[in-house]
């Protein structure tokens, strides 16, 4: 009996004196000291792009382009995978609730990050703590365009044709709580005119709506609405939702111009991964898609699509995520904008 009671005591001060080593080395300091070699191993096998919208949509088409020059220097693949619906959360739950091993990332924007949290939808997600923002790479602003079967050419047009017909004019959206349904919102409001939101599944669906004449104004991207809208003249451009004019529009006036102040809707996209994915794992792919959209083709692709360059570290679009969030929250708040519960 008393051999067994010494063993026992032995067992136990071997377990206390192990306990004394980890307490010595802590996880944290273990994990930055694995970090390089995450780094240097990472990836070894494929990643996957989740993106919110329909194939088709200005997202998925950069998704895929660049996926495809990234996984050129990650040499890995890199796959699309496309989940659409509730103006885009759909997409950023399941990024939020995967590993945080750097394999599954959100290739997203303002929507999903920015607008639906701040404008009162349920999500099922925590924007700030959630997610890791890596790396922010397009910059840019829609347009405002109508269904040319309408006849209209100007936006004060379109006004006056809103005032006859009181609740007729249809306005497409992304989705409740995007930055389109903003827009229609406040378009209805800066212009005194009565009007009714109609929601799809993504941006793509959206257009391609307005073009038949199913809604009657919609607001899209240059790399959306530019050739296969604007330019077969399925919709007509009546205004830039930006600071100034843009180079591939330069008469096409903004809306500040014409009289409908608070329409600069600045959109971007970036890439998000789970939170608790490993530092090493973020510098890495913050520095390769830096490198990606550096690269002259891939910047001029860009800028004919009506975006530009920008390269901020993890850190700076962090930050930047966090101000937008809080600057939508005030702008809702104000004009007392919510999504559809």
């Amino acid at each position: 009996m008393s051999s067994i009671r010494l063993n026992r005591r032995a067992a136990l001060a071997l377990l206390a004196a192990t306990a004394g080593l980890l307490g010595a080395n802590p996880v944290g300091a273990q994990t930055a000291a694995t970090q390089p070699a995450l780094a240097q191993d990472y990836p070894n096998k494929p990643i996957r792009f989740v993106v919110g919208s329909p194939a088709g949509g200005v997202v998925d088409i950069r998704a895929r382009r660049f996926g495809a020059r990234l996984a050129e220097l990650l040499k890995q693949p890199i796959l699309v995978e496309n989940r659409p619906g509730a103006s885009n959360t759909i997409a950023a739950e399941a990024v939020a609730k995967s590993a945080p091993d750097g394999y599954t990332a959100l290739f997203g924007g303002n929507t999903e990050v920015v607008t639906v949290p701040a404008l009162g939808m349920p999500i099922r997600y925590d924007p700030i703590k959630d997610f890791i923002p890596v790396a922010q790479f397009t910059l840019g602003y829609p347009v405002l365009v109508v269904h040319s079967g309408l006849g209209i050419k100007t936006l004060p047009a379109l006004i006056e044709w809103a005032r006859a017909r009181p609740g007729q004019l249809m306005c497409g959206t992304s989705g409740h709580g995007s930055g389109q349904h903003f827009v229609c919102e406040l378009l209805a409001r800066s212009a005194r005119i009565q009007l009714r939101t109609v929601p799809y599944k993504g941006t793509a669906p959206m257009l391609l709506d307005t073009a038949a004449g199913q809604v009657h104004v919609s607001i899209g991207f240059l790399a959306e609405v530019d050739r296969q809208y604007i330019g077969t003249g399925k919709v007509i451009p009546l205004g830039v939702l930006s600071p100034k004019r843009i180079a591939r529009f330069p008469d096409l006036p903004t809306m500040a111009e014409m009289g409908h102040t608070g329409f600069d809707m600045m959109s971007w996209t970036g890439l998000f991964v789970p939170a608790g994915t490993p530092r090493a794992i973020v510098t890495r792919l913050n520095a390769e898609i830096t490198r990606v959209v550096r690269e002259p083709e891939f910047a001029s692709w860009l800028a004919d699509t009506g975006s530009e360059v920008v390269t901020p570290t993890p850190e700076q679009f962090r930050d930047f995520t966090r101000g937008e969030l809080e600057r939508w929250r005030k702008m809702s708040d104000e004009f007392g904008i919510k999504a559809e519960q």
